[in-house]
Protein backbone atom coordinates (compact mmCIF):
# COMPACT_ATOMS: atom_id res chain seq x y z
CA UNK A 1 0.00 0.00 0.00
CA UNK A 2 1.43 3.60 -1.02
CA UNK A 3 -0.20 6.45 0.11
CA UNK A 4 0.36 10.20 -0.24
CA UNK A 5 -0.08 12.07 3.00
CA UNK A 6 -3.49 14.83 3.04
CA UNK A 7 -5.32 16.22 5.95
CA UNK A 8 -7.69 13.88 7.60
CA UNK A 9 -9.57 17.06 9.15
CA UNK A 10 -9.04 20.38 7.01
CA UNK A 11 -10.85 20.85 4.22
CA UNK A 12 -13.71 18.40 5.69
CA UNK A 13 -16.96 18.68 7.64
CA UNK A 14 -18.02 17.01 11.13
CA UNK A 15 -19.99 14.37 9.91
CA UNK A 16 -16.96 12.83 7.71
CA UNK A 17 -15.04 13.40 11.03
CA UNK A 18 -16.75 11.17 12.86
CA UNK A 19 -17.73 9.04 10.17
CA UNK A 20 -13.72 8.14 9.74
CA UNK A 21 -13.58 8.12 13.60
CA UNK A 22 -16.32 5.78 14.06
CA UNK A 23 -14.30 3.14 11.76
CA UNK A 24 -11.29 3.57 13.71
CA UNK A 25 -13.13 2.57 16.58
CA UNK A 26 -14.63 -0.78 14.91
CA UNK A 27 -11.13 -1.18 14.11
CA UNK A 28 -9.54 -0.59 17.47
CA UNK A 29 -12.33 -2.43 19.37
CA UNK A 30 -12.74 -5.63 17.92
CA UNK A 31 -9.88 -7.46 20.09
CA UNK A 32 -10.97 -5.48 23.04
CA UNK A 33 -14.55 -5.59 23.55
CA UNK A 34 -17.99 -6.33 22.60
CA UNK A 35 -19.69 -3.93 24.21
CA UNK A 36 -17.11 -0.72 23.03
CA UNK A 37 -17.08 -2.31 19.77
CA UNK A 38 -21.17 -2.06 19.52
CA UNK A 39 -20.96 1.47 20.82
CA UNK A 40 -18.46 2.20 17.94
CA UNK A 41 -20.92 0.83 15.38
CA UNK A 42 -23.88 2.62 16.87
CA UNK A 43 -22.06 5.79 16.35
CA UNK A 44 -21.08 5.40 12.59
CA UNK A 45 -24.94 4.33 12.17
CA UNK A 46 -26.02 7.39 14.16
CA UNK A 47 -23.94 9.55 11.84
CA UNK A 48 -25.03 8.31 8.70
CA UNK A 49 -28.40 8.62 9.62
CA UNK A 50 -28.05 12.42 10.96
CA UNK A 51 -26.24 13.59 7.84
CA UNK A 52 -28.64 12.46 5.76
CA UNK A 53 -31.39 14.34 7.46
CA UNK A 54 -29.20 17.28 7.21
CA UNK A 55 -28.56 16.93 4.08
CA UNK A 56 -31.89 16.04 3.12
CA UNK A 57 -30.67 12.71 1.79
CA UNK A 58 -32.03 10.08 4.08
CA UNK A 59 -33.99 8.37 1.03
CA UNK A 60 -31.11 9.25 -1.21
CA UNK A 61 -29.24 6.99 1.35
CA UNK A 62 -31.57 4.15 1.59
CA UNK A 63 -31.85 3.68 -1.92
CA UNK A 64 -28.13 3.21 -2.80
CA UNK A 65 -27.78 1.15 0.37
CA UNK A 66 -30.91 -1.03 -1.16
CA UNK A 67 -30.70 -0.82 -4.82
CA UNK A 68 -27.36 -0.83 -5.66
CA UNK A 69 -26.27 -4.11 -6.63
CA UNK A 70 -23.33 -4.65 -5.02
CA UNK A 71 -24.52 -3.22 -1.99
CA UNK A 72 -27.73 -5.10 -2.16
CA UNK A 73 -25.99 -8.39 -2.50
CA UNK A 74 -24.16 -8.53 0.61
CA UNK A 75 -27.13 -7.26 2.78
CA UNK A 76 -28.88 -10.09 1.50
CA UNK A 77 -27.01 -12.82 3.22
CA UNK A 78 -28.67 -11.26 6.41
CA UNK A 79 -31.44 -11.13 4.80
CA UNK A 80 -31.48 -14.65 3.71
CA UNK A 81 -31.17 -15.48 8.22
CA UNK A 82 -34.13 -13.64 8.07
CA UNK A 83 -36.42 -15.88 5.52
CA UNK A 84 -35.03 -18.49 7.23
CA UNK A 85 -36.87 -18.07 10.69
CA UNK A 86 -40.08 -19.14 8.18
CA UNK A 87 -39.19 -22.58 8.38
CA UNK A 88 -37.52 -22.52 12.29
CA UNK A 89 -38.95 -24.09 15.63
CA UNK A 90 -36.15 -22.61 17.79
CA UNK A 91 -36.93 -18.75 17.59
CA UNK A 92 -35.02 -17.81 20.22
CA UNK A 93 -31.37 -18.95 18.55
CA UNK A 94 -32.70 -17.95 15.04
CA UNK A 95 -33.19 -14.50 16.44
CA UNK A 96 -30.22 -14.44 18.07
CA UNK A 97 -27.99 -15.05 15.23
CA UNK A 98 -29.76 -12.81 13.68
CA UNK A 99 -29.07 -10.21 16.14
CA UNK A 100 -24.94 -11.36 15.51
CA UNK A 101 -25.25 -10.59 12.32
CA UNK A 102 -26.34 -7.30 12.38
CA UNK A 103 -23.14 -5.87 11.72
CA UNK A 104 -23.58 -7.09 7.80
CA UNK A 105 -26.58 -5.13 7.56
CA UNK A 106 -25.17 -2.46 9.14
CA UNK A 107 -21.82 -1.83 7.50
CA UNK A 108 -23.52 -2.85 4.19
CA UNK A 109 -25.70 -0.15 4.03
CA UNK A 110 -23.71 2.07 5.49
CA UNK A 111 -19.97 1.94 3.65
CA UNK A 112 -22.24 0.59 1.07
CA UNK A 113 -24.33 4.14 0.52
CA UNK A 114 -21.23 6.74 1.48
CA UNK A 115 -18.20 7.86 0.01
CA UNK A 116 -15.12 6.08 -0.11
CA UNK A 117 -12.21 6.65 2.45
CA UNK A 118 -9.68 8.84 0.77
CA UNK A 119 -5.81 6.98 1.08
CA UNK A 120 -4.98 8.69 4.33
CA UNK A 121 -8.27 8.22 6.00
CA UNK A 122 -8.03 4.38 5.18
CA UNK A 123 -4.28 4.01 6.05
CA UNK A 124 -5.63 5.34 8.88
CA UNK A 125 -7.89 2.79 9.70
CA UNK A 126 -6.13 0.17 8.69
CA UNK A 127 -3.33 0.47 10.70
CA UNK A 128 -4.95 1.75 13.96
CA UNK A 129 -6.92 -1.84 13.74
CA UNK A 130 -3.50 -3.57 13.41
CA UNK A 131 -1.58 -1.74 16.45
CA UNK A 132 -4.57 -2.44 18.50
CA UNK A 133 -4.24 -6.30 18.09
CA UNK A 134 -0.56 -6.22 18.88
CA UNK A 135 -1.04 -3.78 21.87
CA UNK A 136 -4.32 -6.23 22.87
CA UNK A 137 -1.60 -9.24 22.88
CA UNK A 138 0.90 -7.01 25.72
CA UNK A 139 -2.51 -6.29 27.60
CA UNK A 140 -2.79 -10.62 27.72
CA UNK A 141 0.60 -10.53 28.89
CA UNK A 142 -0.28 -8.98 31.42
CA UNK A 143 -3.06 -10.29 32.68
CA UNK A 144 -1.04 -13.74 33.21
CA UNK A 145 2.52 -11.92 34.34
CA UNK A 146 4.02 -13.72 31.21
CA UNK A 147 2.91 -16.21 28.35
CA UNK A 148 1.31 -19.67 29.81
CA UNK A 149 0.99 -23.05 28.98
CA UNK A 150 -2.45 -22.71 28.18
CA UNK A 151 -3.15 -21.55 24.78
CA UNK A 152 -6.57 -20.74 25.29
CA UNK A 153 -6.61 -18.29 28.11
CA UNK A 154 -3.97 -16.58 26.76
CA UNK A 155 -6.48 -14.52 24.79
CA UNK A 156 -8.07 -12.66 27.82
CA UNK A 157 -10.56 -10.53 25.44
CA UNK A 158 -11.65 -12.51 22.63
CA UNK A 159 -11.93 -15.79 21.66
CA UNK A 160 -8.13 -17.33 20.72
CA UNK A 161 -9.36 -17.91 17.13
CA UNK A 162 -10.65 -14.48 16.70
CA UNK A 163 -7.18 -13.28 18.12
CA UNK A 164 -5.19 -15.64 15.02
CA UNK A 165 -7.14 -14.00 12.53
CA UNK A 166 -6.82 -10.71 13.97
CA UNK A 167 -3.00 -11.09 14.13
CA UNK A 168 -2.59 -12.40 10.34
CA UNK A 169 -4.39 -9.75 8.91
CA UNK A 170 -2.32 -7.15 10.93
CA UNK A 171 1.00 -9.40 9.86
CA UNK A 172 -0.18 -8.01 6.27
CA UNK A 173 -1.08 -4.29 6.86
CA UNK A 174 2.23 -3.83 8.58
CA UNK A 175 4.35 -6.02 5.58
CA UNK A 176 2.34 -3.71 3.32
CA UNK A 177 2.38 -0.43 4.48
CA UNK A 178 4.57 1.91 2.65
CA UNK A 179 3.76 5.31 4.12
CA UNK A 180 4.75 7.69 6.76
CA UNK A 181 8.66 7.96 7.89
CA UNK A 182 10.99 5.01 7.79
CA UNK A 183 10.98 4.01 11.89
CA UNK A 184 7.65 4.00 12.01
CA UNK A 185 7.68 1.42 9.01
CA UNK A 186 10.58 -0.54 10.91
CA UNK A 187 8.23 -0.38 14.15
CA UNK A 188 5.49 -1.99 11.49
CA UNK A 189 7.52 -4.55 10.67
CA UNK A 190 8.54 -5.48 14.47
CA UNK A 191 4.89 -5.35 15.07
CA UNK A 192 4.88 -7.81 12.50
CA UNK A 193 7.48 -10.58 13.82
CA UNK A 194 5.66 -10.06 17.20
CA UNK A 195 2.76 -10.99 15.55
CA UNK A 196 4.03 -14.14 13.99
CA UNK A 197 5.67 -15.02 17.65
CA UNK A 198 2.28 -14.85 19.44
CA UNK A 199 0.73 -17.04 16.86
CA UNK A 200 3.24 -19.59 17.77
CA UNK A 201 2.47 -19.45 21.36
CA UNK A 202 -1.24 -19.49 20.85
CA UNK A 203 -0.33 -23.39 18.65
CA UNK A 204 -2.36 -21.91 16.21
CA UNK A 205 -1.81 -24.36 13.65
CA UNK A 206 -4.47 -22.86 11.33
CA UNK A 207 -2.88 -19.19 11.57
CA UNK A 208 0.23 -20.67 10.22
CA UNK A 209 -1.34 -22.06 7.16
CA UNK A 210 -3.37 -18.96 6.81
CA UNK A 211 0.07 -17.01 6.23
CA UNK A 212 1.25 -19.70 4.65
CA UNK A 213 -1.26 -19.81 1.67
CA UNK A 214 -0.72 -15.79 1.64
CA UNK A 215 2.63 -16.31 1.11
CA UNK A 216 2.23 -18.56 -1.90
CA UNK A 217 -1.06 -16.56 -3.55
CA UNK A 218 1.44 -12.91 -3.02
CA UNK A 219 4.24 -14.97 -4.70
CA UNK A 220 2.48 -16.69 -7.29
CA UNK A 221 0.84 -12.71 -8.12
CA UNK A 222 4.53 -11.02 -8.33
CA UNK A 223 6.69 -13.39 -10.23
CA UNK A 224 3.67 -13.90 -12.57
CA UNK A 225 3.57 -10.15 -12.92
CA UNK A 226 7.39 -10.20 -13.66
CA UNK A 227 7.13 -13.05 -15.89
CA UNK A 228 11.22 -14.15 -16.96
CA UNK A 229 12.74 -17.25 -14.72
CA UNK A 230 10.76 -16.49 -11.29
CA UNK A 231 7.67 -16.89 -13.08
CA UNK A 232 9.12 -20.35 -14.21
CA UNK A 233 10.39 -21.64 -10.97
CA UNK A 234 7.51 -20.78 -9.15
CA UNK A 235 4.94 -22.39 -11.23
CA UNK A 236 6.83 -25.81 -10.49
CA UNK A 237 7.64 -24.96 -6.42
CA UNK A 238 4.38 -23.81 -5.28
CA UNK A 239 2.28 -26.43 -7.21
CA UNK A 240 4.89 -28.71 -4.98
CA UNK A 241 4.75 -27.35 -1.89
CA UNK A 242 1.85 -28.48 -0.80
CA UNK A 243 3.20 -32.18 -1.22
CA UNK A 244 6.04 -30.81 0.61
CA UNK A 245 4.05 -30.24 3.78
CA UNK A 246 2.12 -33.09 3.66
CA UNK A 247 5.35 -35.12 3.66
CA UNK A 248 6.40 -33.43 6.92
CA UNK A 249 3.37 -33.34 8.65
CA UNK A 250 3.24 -37.38 7.56
CA UNK A 251 6.90 -37.61 8.65
CA UNK A 252 6.20 -36.19 12.07
CA UNK A 253 3.04 -37.79 13.01
CA UNK A 254 4.55 -41.04 12.31
CA UNK A 255 7.64 -40.38 14.45
CA UNK A 256 5.18 -39.88 17.47
CA UNK A 257 3.81 -43.12 16.73
CA UNK A 258 6.73 -45.65 17.60
CA UNK A 259 5.85 -47.95 20.24
CA UNK A 260 7.52 -48.86 23.30
CA UNK A 261 10.71 -51.54 23.08
CA UNK A 262 8.51 -54.68 24.33
CA UNK A 263 11.65 -55.99 26.20
CA UNK A 264 11.24 -53.59 29.10
CA UNK A 265 7.84 -56.12 29.85
CA UNK A 266 10.49 -58.50 30.54
CA UNK A 267 12.69 -57.55 33.39
CA UNK A 268 9.72 -57.38 35.90
CA UNK A 269 11.22 -53.99 37.48
CA UNK A 270 9.49 -52.76 40.73
CA UNK A 271 9.22 -49.94 42.33
CA UNK A 272 11.09 -48.75 45.80
CA UNK A 273 7.67 -49.51 47.52
CA UNK A 274 7.27 -52.60 45.91
CA UNK A 275 4.71 -52.27 43.57
CA UNK A 276 5.57 -53.71 39.97
CA UNK A 277 5.42 -51.22 36.86
CA UNK A 278 2.65 -51.67 34.46
CA UNK A 279 3.70 -51.06 30.55
CA UNK A 280 1.27 -50.35 27.99
CA UNK A 281 3.97 -51.52 24.82
CA UNK A 282 0.82 -50.41 21.89
CA UNK A 283 0.39 -47.68 23.10
CA UNK A 284 3.05 -44.99 21.12
CA UNK A 285 1.94 -41.51 23.11
CA UNK A 286 4.69 -39.84 24.01
CA UNK A 287 5.83 -36.50 25.84
CA UNK A 288 8.86 -34.68 25.00
CA UNK A 289 10.41 -38.58 23.26
CA UNK A 290 9.06 -40.34 26.28
CA UNK A 291 6.69 -42.81 25.99
CA UNK A 292 4.15 -41.82 27.96
CA UNK A 293 2.63 -45.31 29.31
CA UNK A 294 5.22 -47.38 29.98
CA UNK A 295 6.85 -47.40 34.33
CA UNK A 296 3.37 -46.75 35.35
CA UNK A 297 2.39 -47.72 39.30
CA UNK A 298 -0.98 -46.62 39.22
CA UNK A 299 -1.67 -47.74 42.87
CA UNK A 300 1.34 -45.75 44.40
CA UNK A 301 0.37 -42.65 41.98
CA UNK A 302 -2.94 -42.53 43.82
CA UNK A 303 -1.83 -43.26 47.28
CA UNK A 304 0.85 -40.07 46.72
CA UNK A 305 -1.25 -38.17 44.38
CA UNK A 306 -4.37 -37.86 47.14
CA UNK A 307 -1.39 -36.45 49.80
CA UNK A 308 -0.73 -33.61 47.50
CA UNK A 309 -3.92 -32.55 46.26
CA UNK A 310 -7.44 -31.94 47.48
CA UNK A 311 -8.63 -32.87 44.05
CA UNK A 312 -9.17 -36.49 43.91
CA UNK A 313 -7.35 -38.56 41.77
CA UNK A 314 -10.12 -40.08 39.43
CA UNK A 315 -11.37 -36.33 39.13
CA UNK A 316 -11.36 -33.83 35.83
CA UNK A 317 -8.44 -31.13 35.74
CA UNK A 318 -9.63 -28.18 34.77
CA UNK A 319 -9.52 -28.90 30.83
CA UNK A 320 -12.01 -31.90 31.54
CA UNK A 321 -9.32 -34.70 31.06
CA UNK A 322 -8.58 -37.08 33.95
CA UNK A 323 -6.54 -36.27 36.60
CA UNK A 324 -4.52 -39.66 36.57
CA UNK A 325 -3.77 -39.06 32.59
CA UNK A 326 -2.24 -35.54 32.95
CA UNK A 327 -0.01 -36.48 35.73
CA UNK A 328 1.07 -39.81 33.88
CA UNK A 329 1.86 -37.25 30.69
CA UNK A 330 3.51 -34.26 32.61
CA UNK A 331 5.54 -36.61 34.63
CA UNK A 332 6.67 -38.29 31.44
CA UNK A 333 7.51 -35.31 29.92
CA UNK A 334 10.14 -35.43 32.64
CA UNK A 335 11.42 -38.18 31.42
CA UNK A 336 11.03 -39.80 34.95
CA UNK A 337 9.12 -43.09 36.09
CA UNK A 338 5.20 -42.62 37.17
CA UNK A 339 5.71 -43.88 41.00
CA UNK A 340 5.92 -42.49 44.49
CA UNK A 341 9.59 -41.00 44.54
CA UNK A 342 8.71 -39.24 41.55
CA UNK A 343 5.71 -37.95 42.75
CA UNK A 344 7.25 -36.67 46.38
CA UNK A 345 9.78 -34.92 43.74
CA UNK A 346 7.19 -33.12 42.56
CA UNK A 347 6.24 -28.85 44.03
CA UNK A 348 3.56 -27.71 44.90
CA UNK A 349 3.39 -25.19 41.90
CA UNK A 350 3.67 -28.46 39.76
CA UNK A 351 0.84 -29.91 41.28
CA UNK A 352 -1.45 -26.92 40.29
CA UNK A 353 -0.11 -26.91 37.06
CA UNK A 354 -1.55 -30.84 37.02
CA UNK A 355 -4.90 -29.63 38.28
CA UNK A 356 -4.84 -27.04 36.12
CA UNK A 357 -4.82 -29.72 32.54
CA UNK A 358 -0.79 -28.53 31.97
CA UNK A 359 0.65 -31.61 30.46
CA UNK A 360 4.18 -30.93 29.72
CA UNK A 361 6.57 -29.39 32.76
CA UNK A 362 8.69 -27.98 29.72
CA UNK A 363 5.58 -26.01 27.26
CA UNK A 364 7.52 -23.19 27.70
CA UNK A 365 10.86 -24.14 26.35
CA UNK A 366 9.47 -25.10 22.54
CA UNK A 367 7.78 -23.69 20.22
CA UNK A 368 3.97 -23.33 20.62
CA UNK A 369 3.14 -25.11 17.37
CA UNK A 370 4.92 -28.23 18.14
CA UNK A 371 3.25 -28.03 21.16
CA UNK A 372 -0.22 -28.07 19.37
CA UNK A 373 1.48 -30.26 16.74
CA UNK A 374 1.79 -32.47 19.57
CA UNK A 375 -1.46 -32.25 21.01
CA UNK A 376 -3.12 -32.71 17.70
CA UNK A 377 -1.11 -35.79 17.24
CA UNK A 378 -1.88 -37.15 20.64
CA UNK A 379 -5.72 -36.84 19.97
CA UNK A 380 -5.75 -38.67 17.04
CA UNK A 381 -4.20 -41.35 18.63
CA UNK A 382 -6.46 -41.22 21.25
CA UNK A 383 -9.49 -40.99 18.53
CA UNK A 384 -8.21 -44.47 16.84
CA UNK A 385 -7.27 -46.24 19.48
CA UNK A 386 -10.01 -46.08 22.20
CA UNK A 387 -12.57 -43.94 20.50
CA UNK A 388 -11.75 -40.54 23.02
CA UNK A 389 -13.31 -37.22 21.46
CA UNK A 390 -14.17 -35.68 24.46
CA UNK A 391 -11.78 -32.01 25.62
CA UNK A 392 -10.27 -32.95 21.99
CA UNK A 393 -10.61 -29.82 19.58
CA UNK A 394 -9.79 -31.90 16.77
CA UNK A 395 -11.13 -35.17 16.81
CA UNK A 396 -14.19 -33.26 18.32
CA UNK A 397 -14.34 -31.52 15.23
CA UNK A 398 -14.44 -34.60 13.16
CA UNK A 399 -17.64 -35.90 15.33
CA UNK A 400 -19.28 -32.50 14.40
CA UNK A 401 -18.68 -32.64 10.49
CA UNK A 402 -19.77 -36.32 11.08
CA UNK A 403 -23.12 -35.30 12.74
CA UNK A 404 -23.41 -32.32 10.19
CA UNK A 405 -22.75 -34.54 6.77
CA UNK A 406 -25.61 -36.60 7.93
CA UNK A 407 -27.76 -33.64 8.39
CA UNK A 408 -27.45 -31.91 5.49
CA UNK A 409 -27.65 -35.30 3.31
CA UNK A 410 -31.52 -35.24 4.94
CA UNK A 411 -32.17 -32.21 4.55
CA UNK A 412 -30.38 -30.89 1.39
CA UNK A 413 -32.47 -28.03 -0.43
CA UNK A 414 -34.49 -26.09 1.94
CA UNK A 415 -32.19 -26.65 5.25
CA UNK A 416 -33.38 -27.15 8.79
CA UNK A 417 -33.80 -23.48 9.04
CA UNK A 418 -31.90 -20.52 10.78
CA UNK A 419 -32.84 -21.33 14.32
CA UNK A 420 -32.68 -25.17 14.36
CA UNK A 421 -29.37 -25.90 13.80
CA UNK A 422 -28.31 -26.65 17.19
CA UNK A 423 -31.11 -28.64 17.71
CA UNK A 424 -30.66 -30.85 14.67
CA UNK A 425 -27.31 -31.75 16.23
CA UNK A 426 -28.67 -32.86 19.60
CA UNK A 427 -30.99 -35.06 17.83
CA UNK A 428 -28.86 -36.46 15.36
CA UNK A 429 -25.81 -37.34 18.28
CA UNK A 430 -28.46 -39.31 20.02
CA UNK A 431 -29.21 -40.89 16.45
CA UNK A 432 -25.91 -41.96 15.86
CA UNK A 433 -24.92 -42.89 19.74
CA UNK A 434 -21.81 -40.24 19.53
CA UNK A 435 -19.25 -40.92 22.10
CA UNK A 436 -18.79 -36.90 22.81
CA UNK A 437 -20.77 -36.42 26.09
CA UNK A 438 -23.65 -34.15 26.37
CA UNK A 439 -21.51 -30.90 27.19
CA UNK A 440 -19.30 -31.36 24.05
CA UNK A 441 -22.17 -32.06 21.55
CA UNK A 442 -21.83 -28.61 20.00
CA UNK A 443 -22.09 -27.88 16.18
CA UNK A 444 -20.54 -28.45 12.97
CA UNK A 445 -17.44 -25.74 13.38
CA UNK A 446 -17.61 -25.26 9.51
CA UNK A 447 -19.27 -22.30 8.05
CA UNK A 448 -19.90 -24.02 4.74
CA UNK A 449 -21.69 -26.65 6.38
CA UNK A 450 -23.01 -24.65 9.14
CA UNK A 451 -25.12 -23.01 5.76
CA UNK A 452 -25.54 -25.71 4.14
CA UNK A 453 -27.49 -27.18 7.44
CA UNK A 454 -29.16 -23.71 7.80
CA UNK A 455 -30.74 -23.09 4.06
CA UNK A 456 -29.27 -26.19 1.94
CA UNK A 457 -27.34 -26.26 -0.97
CA UNK A 458 -28.76 -23.27 -2.76
CA UNK A 459 -29.02 -21.17 0.63
CA UNK A 460 -25.38 -22.30 0.89
CA UNK A 461 -24.88 -21.35 -3.09
CA UNK A 462 -26.32 -17.85 -2.53
CA UNK A 463 -24.40 -17.37 0.26
CA UNK A 464 -21.11 -17.52 -1.25
CA UNK A 465 -22.34 -15.67 -3.85
CA UNK A 466 -23.40 -12.50 -1.45
CA UNK A 467 -19.16 -12.86 -0.46
CA UNK A 468 -18.28 -13.35 -4.19
CA UNK A 469 -20.56 -10.87 -6.22
CA UNK A 470 -19.65 -7.64 -4.47
CA UNK A 471 -16.11 -8.03 -4.22
CA UNK A 472 -16.06 -9.10 -7.84
CA UNK A 473 -18.50 -6.23 -9.51
CA UNK A 474 -16.03 -3.79 -7.30
CA UNK A 475 -12.87 -4.79 -8.31
CA UNK A 476 -11.83 -5.54 -4.96
CA UNK A 477 -10.63 -8.47 -5.78
CA UNK A 478 -7.46 -7.14 -7.40
CA UNK A 479 -6.95 -5.51 -3.96
CA UNK A 480 -3.90 -7.45 -2.20
CA UNK A 481 -5.16 -6.83 1.27
CA UNK A 482 -8.52 -7.96 0.40
CA UNK A 483 -7.06 -10.96 -1.49
CA UNK A 484 -5.25 -11.50 2.03
CA UNK A 485 -8.32 -11.01 4.12
CA UNK A 486 -10.63 -13.20 1.85
CA UNK A 487 -7.80 -16.13 2.36
CA UNK A 488 -7.84 -15.26 6.30
CA UNK A 489 -11.97 -15.67 6.26
CA UNK A 490 -12.37 -18.23 3.73
CA UNK A 491 -9.93 -20.79 5.81
CA UNK A 492 -11.07 -19.89 9.09
CA UNK A 493 -14.95 -20.99 7.97
CA UNK A 494 -13.41 -24.96 7.23
CA UNK A 495 -12.86 -25.16 11.15
CA UNK A 496 -15.22 -22.86 12.81
CA UNK A 497 -18.76 -21.31 12.95
CA UNK A 498 -16.81 -17.91 12.05
CA UNK A 499 -19.63 -15.80 11.80
CA UNK A 500 -21.91 -16.87 14.74
CA UNK A 501 -20.13 -14.50 17.39
CA UNK A 502 -20.27 -11.24 17.42
CA UNK A 503 -16.73 -10.57 17.20
CA UNK A 504 -16.74 -13.10 13.96
CA UNK A 505 -19.26 -11.32 12.59
CA UNK A 506 -18.26 -8.08 12.79
CA UNK A 507 -14.93 -9.22 11.85
CA UNK A 508 -16.21 -10.66 8.94
CA UNK A 509 -18.63 -7.53 8.13
CA UNK A 510 -16.76 -4.87 8.72
CA UNK A 511 -13.40 -5.29 7.04
CA UNK A 512 -15.49 -6.73 3.91
CA UNK A 513 -16.93 -3.69 3.32
CA UNK A 514 -14.17 -1.90 4.49
CA UNK A 515 -11.96 -3.45 1.42
CA UNK A 516 -14.91 -3.77 -0.74
CA UNK A 517 -16.93 -0.61 -0.46
CA UNK A 518 -14.77 2.27 1.23
CA UNK A 519 -10.78 1.30 -0.07
CA UNK A 520 -9.80 4.36 -2.09
CA UNK A 521 -10.96 3.44 -5.84
CA UNK A 522 -7.41 3.47 -7.18
CA UNK A 523 -5.96 1.29 -4.64
CA UNK A 524 -9.09 -1.36 -4.82
CA UNK A 525 -10.08 -0.95 -9.17
CA UNK A 526 -7.62 -0.52 -11.43
CA UNK A 527 -8.68 2.19 -13.85
CA UNK A 528 -9.77 -0.01 -16.97
CA UNK A 529 -12.27 -2.18 -14.08
CA UNK A 530 -15.92 -1.72 -14.33
CA UNK A 531 -16.97 1.23 -11.55
CA UNK A 532 -20.43 2.28 -10.08
CA UNK A 533 -21.14 6.28 -8.96
CA UNK A 534 -21.03 7.12 -5.62
CA UNK A 535 -21.66 9.93 -3.96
Amino acid sequence: MTFAPSGLVRGRDAFRTVHVGALVLCAVMLPWSKALLSMAQLLLIANWLVEGVVRRDVKGRFRRAFTEAPSLVFISFFLLHLLGLFWTADMGWGMDLVRILLPVLAFGAVLGASPRLDRIEFRTVVLFGAWSVVVSTWACLLAHDGFTSDYRSLSVFVSHIRLTLLLCLAIVVFLMDRGGPRWFRLAGHGAALWSLFFIDRLGSIQGYLILLVIAAVYSWRWTKARGGPFWRIMRIVLPALPVVVLFLLWSGVRARYRLPDPAIILKFEHTAGGEQYLHDIDDPQMENGHHVWTYVAPRELQRSWDRRSERSYEANDDKGHPIWSTLVRYMASKGVRKDSVAMAELTDAEVTAIEQGVTNAHSDRWSGLSARFDEVAFELQQYRSKGAVDGHSVTMRLEYLRAGWNIARVHPWSGVGTGDTELAFQEEYERMGSKLSEPWRRRAHNEYLTLWISFGVIGLGWSLFTWCFPAWRTGAWKHPLFIAWAIIFGISCLTDDTIETQVGATFFAFYYTLLVFAAPREEAVPATAPTRARG
